[in-house]
């Protein structure tokens, strides 16, 4: 793990995959937020909400986010990540022993666990991940509350905990690298993680869990600070244009710019939002659409047990 500096140039991936374990968050929207109303509102501490595994409110609802890249470097060799691990450790279990992701855990096969921000549905699941490695090194962005530290110690974690300082991009391996984004969102949650993989001879993929930051302002970050950024030939995960499926002309702007970036390809989590998807898709950006098993509810969304493949001779 090299932190680097101006231009950076973060090497190369020769492929990757990245395959959906669970991209439902949750069942039905208008449950999550009537139980953060009736906690005291968006602002209140969302560790207070007895949501699983904390309490049983509403268990049937909780499922959660999470995604397994598999890059494959220059010299060959075969690199597996952790992309969040979801909410409901019960559902977790489910989705990890029907991706086989349980095993690779097992076997030490999976190297890092990387959290893209401290939400209850793409943390609270850590359990699920734990109980199979529990020294799994574990990247956080900065901003993560004392309460999701301890939480971490509680469920079992005796390895390398780290935090990726602000804005300053740490290489995991040449081809890939974590950047923390400050920002502030609802249940008093601070800063999140988005990965960023170059592709050769194809350009630039930009993983987020649910791009709080802004999807333009995440891309244009590439754009300004990576060598070869002016390529974006991917995006994968949340776009967080409509999570409440509302609309609004300064949304319907942000469809219009995404089509001026050159993407390729855009695969979508459940907090981009249906609404925001159908737009996209009206307008002709190329979003690759989902099957809609194992528990996703869209064929909107790159859903659970999708995969999407860059790179080499692999085709989607």
């Amino acid at each position: 793990m090299t932190p680097v500096a101006p231009p950076y140039d973060i090497g190369a991936l020769r492929r990757l995959r990245i395959v959906c374990i669970s991209e439902t968050g949750w069942f039905d929207t208008t449950t999550v937020f009537d139980d953060i109303r009736a906690a005291g509102g968006v602002q209140t501490d969302q560790y207070a909400i007895p949501w699983p595994p904390f309490g049983p409110l509403h268990a049937e609802n909780a499922a959660g986010f999470s995604a397994l890249l598999e890059a494959e470097t220059t010299d060959g060799s075969v690199r597996r990540l952790l992309f969040d691990t979801g909410w409901n450790p019960d559902w977790m279990d489910r989705r990890f022993a029907e991706e086989g992701i349980d095993r690779l855990l097992q076997e030490g096969r999976i190297e890092a666990l990387i959290v893209s921000h401290e939400h209850f549905d793409h943390f609270w699941g850590i359990r699920s991940t734990l109980r199979h490695c529990p020294d799994i090194p574990i990247y956080l962005p900065e901003g993560f509350q004392p309460a999701g530290l301890t939480f971490i110690r509680q469920q079992g974690h005796t390895g390398t905990l780290s935090t990726v300082a602000s804005a300053q991009p740490l290489v995991l391996f040449p081809g890939l690298a974590i950047v923390s984004f400050p920002m502030s969102t609802l249940l008093q949650v601070q800063g999140e993680n988005v990965l960023y993989a170059n592709l050769e001879d194809q350009g630039l993929t930009m993983i987020t869990g649910c791009g709080h930051g802004g999807v333009l302002n995440l891309l244009d970050y590439a754009r300004r600070n990576f060598t070869g950024g002016e390529r974006i030939h991917a995006i994968y995960g949340g776009l967080h244009l409509s999570p409440l499926e509302d609309w609004d002309a300064a949304r319907d702007e942000i469809v219009k710019a995404l089509a001026g970036y050159g993407i390729a390809k855009m695969a979508c989590n459940h907090c981009t939002g249906r609404t925001a998807v159908e737009k996209m898709l009206a307008s002709g950006l190329p979003v690759l659409r989902g099957t809609a098993r194992h528990g996703s509810q869209t064929e909107l969304f790159l859903g659970n047990g999708d995969a999407l493949n860059l790179g080499g001779t692999a085709s989607d």
